[in-house]
């Protein structure tokens, strides 16, 4: 199993940029387990902002 690295660089005014390094397939699968990652979070805050009104 070859290792990999990923770092994500954002602010609050600008563009997120991702960089992954190592080995490609595991690479696209980081990047889908966060973008898996990102949607769930986002369902989660809208469901919690519906249930707290």
């Amino acid at each position: 199993m070859k290792n990999s690295s990923i770092g994500i660089i954002g602010g609050a005014d600008g563009p997120t940029a991702v960089f992954v390094s190592g080995d490609p397939v595991g690479a696209i699968l980081t990047v889908a387990g966060i973008a898996a990652a990102v949607v769930l979070l986002a369902v989660g805050i809208v469901l919690w902002v519906r249930h707290r009104k």
